[in-house]
């Protein structure tokens, strides 16, 4: 499997605090993708980071 992590750290906010890996990054917030996933686009990517986004604005917070 072909894993990229991206990572960053609370608060970050802009593409420069973004740091990309082929292992954990070990920042606050993570996201894997797996590059050889068969038929994986990047907009396949942004449509599921939109669906976290959506997910976590319409949850409880903190997580339970």
């Amino acid at each position: 499997m072909a894993d990229r992590y991206y990572g960053v750290d609370l608060g970050g906010k802009m593409p420069t605090e973004v740091t990309e890996a082929s292992s954990t990054t070990s920042k606050a917030i993570e996201l894997r993708v797996t590059y050889t996933t068969t038929g994986l686009t990047k907009m396949d990517v942004l449509n599921a980071i939109e669906a976290l986004e959506s997910y976590v604005t319409g949850d409880n917070w903190p997580p339970a």
